[in-house]
């Protein structure tokens, strides 16, 4: 390979991956812990409501409790998506008429019930923690934040390929090597290579499925405006997305015995229950049911139907037998990127690979500025900003995520604007953290502080959740629900691990100072013995 090309491509590999660095930290971070987000929803729901014991509700039963004395707009929809081991409520989401003078356009209402009980625990958003932390893996939380996203993850493919191409050389021939008597960039750039390799086929799942899922829109428009001539509804159905508009006929009709009856089908045909139950014009004679679900025992097999509840008339079938290859496709795309069809192990292993991309980012930040700080040219400035960038956008997110999960445990449920509320620890945490970043000079000091303190709210809201709800947790645990748990075991793991670098790294900073003391006093001794010599 030419040296000038590789030189190039070496450049603009370093800049690229360091202008992406802060967005792809938290892509990748937030994902990783996105990937228990079922456990963490269900850490922050279950001390506040232990689900009941006995015989489950129907889904005709839990309808008819969710819209109940509201005012249920039936012209639109009424959606279900079913209790799982995961998830042990059902969420359902109820279309409502806004009164005139409503102060909000959010038409609908999403709950959380019980599926023994029938009781509504609370809203659906009302526990935000989970969501809020996938938000922003996937699109920042913010307006157009997918097609920002979007791009990073384009880069970072990029960076990627640019990678290979630069070691492809030493690949595998110095994939073993470690060098430990080297200086700190050697050392850095080993770290970097090795996780850079060990982790490529995982990187690269995550580069292409995620710039397919933020950039969908774009190919989508393409292909209506080139292949389908601007028909764009020609194109959702050859890529399987089907659209139920049933006209209303203002025929009110009791149809709860065939939406259980068509739900039974649908379990003793694929062997479990359906993902996402979906009722269109519900309590009309021209209502319709929409079923989501799979078939049991494989990895994928994608199973959509929409039934008549009038007579029961099938209208529109898609089963495992029957496939639309872009749904399953993007279903393959879709089960690879999120790791949830290998249990817990997998989620374990996909858990390492992206904390270990993490410190890819991190080592490949500090390259460029150890790079920089060996050139007499380079601006002192640049070389700061670099590094007040990296620890801001890092120590910063981390300590901003810990505050995060200690505001879900104190609030109280009652809280109007709970969410909110949430979301503004964290951009006030993270924003005060990045002025601070830039502010101080001592960066080793600064980091240090900032894992202690990072353990120190990590360490409260586990206090916190035996103060308030250890009765809850006892109940909880006699009733086989580990969840509460085992995110207290994943905060314990994180606790001992922020300590131990912190004063791994208070103790190799000791150690530097005393080795510059000690050299700066071999200096005086020398100086000091060649005057005497001389006099």
């Amino acid at each position: 390979m030419n040296k000038q090309f590789l030189k190039r491509l070496t450049e603009a590999h370093s800049w690229l991956g360091l202008i992406i660095s802060g967005l792809l930290f938290i892509v990748f971070f937030m994902g990783s812990i996105s990937l228990f987000r079922s456990e963490i929803y269900l850490w922050s729901v279950l001390p506040h409501h232990t689900p009941a014991q006995g015989e489950v509700l129907s889904p005709s039963e839990i309808m008819t409790l969710a819209i109940k004395d509201r005012s249920f707009n039936a012209k639109e929809h009424l959606t279900l998506v079913s209790p799982t081991d995961e998830m042990p409520f059902y969420k359902v989401y109820v279309d409502i008429v806004l009164p005139e003078d409503a102060t909000t356009d959010i038409d609908y209402v999403s709950l959380l019930m019980d599926p023994v009980s029938g009781e509504i625990v609370a809203n659906v958003d009302d526990f935000y923690l989970a969501d809020f932390i996938y938000q922003l893996h996937y699109d920042l939380n913010i307006p157009n934040g997918g097609y920002i996203i979007g791009f990073v993850t384009l880069f970072f493919f990029f960076a990627l390929i640019s990678g290979i191409f630069i070691h492809a050389r030493k690949l595998f021939r110095q994939f073993f090597l470690y060098r430990t008597n080297e200086g700190k960039r050697d050392q850095l750039l080993t770290m970097h290579n090795v996780i850079g390799v060990m982790s490529l086929p995982f990187t690269l799942m995550y580069a292409i499925t995620g710039l397919i899922f933020n950039l969908v829109i774009i190919y989508q428009i393409a292909f209506a405006l080139v292949l389908y001539k601007g028909d764009q509804q020609a194109l959702l159905s050859d890529a399987g997305y089907t659209q139920q508009m049933p006209e209303w006929l203002d025929k009110p009709l009791d149809t709860r015995a065939e939406v259980d009856t068509l739900v039974a089908q649908h379990i003793q045909e694929f062997g479990q229950s359906p993902r996402v139950i979906r009722a269109y014009n519900y309590g009309d004679s021209s209502a319709l049911l929409h079923i989501f679900g799979s078939e049991s025992g494989k990895f994928v097999s994608p199973v959509e139907q929409v039934f008549s509840l009038k007579d029961g008339e099938t209208l529109f079938s898609r089963a495992p037998e029957t496939p639309n290859t872009m749904t399953t496709g993007r279903i393959v795309l879709s089960t690879l990127h999120f790791g949830d069809y290998g249990g817990m192990d997998l989620r374990v292993i996909y858990l390492i690979l992206g904390l270990g991309v993490c410190t890819l980012i991190v080592s490949g930040n500090l390259l460029w500025a150890e790079k920089r700080q060996q050139q007499r040219q380079s601006s002192l400035k640049s070389i700061a900003l670099v590094n007040s960038m990296t620890l801001g956008s890092t120590m910063g997110v981390m300590l901003a995520t810990a505050m995060a999960f200690l505001f879900e445990r104190v609030m109280p449920i009652e809280w109007i604007a709970r969410d909110q509320m949430l979301i503004l620890s964290f951009v006030v945490t993270l924003g005060l953290y990045l002025l601070m970043a830039f502010v101080i000079t001592d960066k080793r000091k600064l980091l240090f502080i900032s894992l202690i303190a990072t353990a120190a709210v990590v360490a409260m809201t586990m206090i916190f959740d035996w103060i308030l709800f250890h009765q809850s947790i006892v109940e909880l645990l006699n009733h086989g629900f580990l969840q509460v748990v085992g995110v207290q075991v994943g905060l314990s793991i994180t606790l001992v691990l922020l300590i131990v670098v912190a004063f791994s790294l208070f103790g190799k900073s000791r150690h530097s100072s005393t080795t510059q003391v000690n050299e700066a006093d071999d200096l005086h001794t020398q100086a000091t013995s060649a005057v005497v010599s001389q006099s």
